[in-house]
């Protein structure tokens, strides 16, 4: 029978929201092949051709518009490929968090937002600290490609190359990789593009931080209705917002804001009563990444329901 969902299939698609962490790849793909990642995949040209080419290699894809998404999923399904999984996350986040230490073979990169305006510089990719991070996550002698349309972006990755325990290659291309991005600079009439591609020499300390244990916590005695929920300002930013509670259900549920290291997550932590007591966690079903302030944000509301037992 014919597939007509616009997606083809979500096999291929993985919810971090239903991992369990620290992810295992080895068991995600069920076999322990080298593993390579591409950052901002778009509609899946480059992905899915580069999968089919090298099925004893799983990839990963990260890519954040939902559109581009489905129909890479379609892209993937039309192909019959097993040893790709597409997620919906943010880029520094999804290398940070879902990858330990000499994870990774080689990592993809074709045109990413250059952010052209000044103002917008820290919004750019392949700083000092992304490069570092990204080298703890490859093997020795792994390698990292980079492909943009934009000469000044390439100056500025330039830039921040010394000290992060990588090589680099640099040349001017002609149209290469046929992605919906290279086709549209070439309709409009750019004829060169720059590719970059890093060797990881050396390996660099990247302080690795605390992953977030997403914990459900019991309570004997609370009053949710009463709860007051203090924010957190610091390094880590938790803004608690519209809280609810529904006494003839007992259950609620508060929106923590958590904002930490350049990105932000809606985290719904939810409380309800049980025969043993009141449990607090987060929400099902979520896109959250199990993070040092998420883990910040659940202890904190879990204080703020248990001191509303005792007021």
């Amino acid at each position: 029978m014919k597939n007509n969902y616009a997606y083809g299939s979500l096999e291929s698609y993985l919810d971090f929201g239903t991992l369990a962490f620290p992810i295992r790849w080895d068991a995600i793909f069920g076999n322990a092949r080298p593993l390579e990642l591409e950052i901002g995949f778009g509609t899946g040209e480059y992905l899915v051709g580069i999968a089919a080419a090298a099925p004893q290699t799983n990839f990963i894809g990260f890519e954040q518009d939902t559109k581009r998404i489905i129909k890479t999923l379609r892209k993937i399904h039309e192909a019959q490929l097993t040893n790709v999984r597409v997620m919906s996350v943010d880029a520094r986040a999804g290398v940070e968090e879902l990858f330990g230490p000499d994870a990774l073979q080689k990592i993809h990169c074709l045109f990413p937002c250059p952010w052209p305006k000044k103002r917008h510089a820290k919004n750019r990719l392949f700083s000092s600290d992304f490069l570092k991070l990204m080298n703890t996550r490859l093997i020795n002698g792994g390698v990292l490609k980079v492909v943009t349309d934009h000469a000044p972006y390439v100056a500025w990755i330039k830039e921040n190359i010394p000290g992060s325990g990588f090589s680099v290659e640099a040349r001017v291309i002609p149209p290469t990789y046929r992605t919906k991005f290279e086709k549209k600079w070439q309709e409009s009439g750019q004829a060169e593009f720059y590719e970059l591609v890093f060797t990881k020499m050396s390996a660099v300390l990247v302080e690795e931080k605390e992953r977030g244990i997403m914990q459900k916590y019991l309570i004997a005695k609370a009053d949710p209705a009463q709860a007051v929920f203090e924010n957190l300002v610091g390094r880590v930013c938790v803004e608690f917002k519209e809280p609810l509670f529904d006494a003839a259900r007992g259950q609620g549920m508060v929106l923590a804001i958590v904002t930490e290291d350049k990105r932000t997550q809606y985290l719904w932590i939810m409380i309800e009563q049980t025969p043993k007591g009141w449990r607090v966690g987060a929400a099902q079903g979520l896109n959250i990444l199990p993070t040092e302030g998420v883990r910040l944000a659940l202890v904190k509301a879990r204080d703020a329901y248990e001191n509303s037992g005792h007021a």
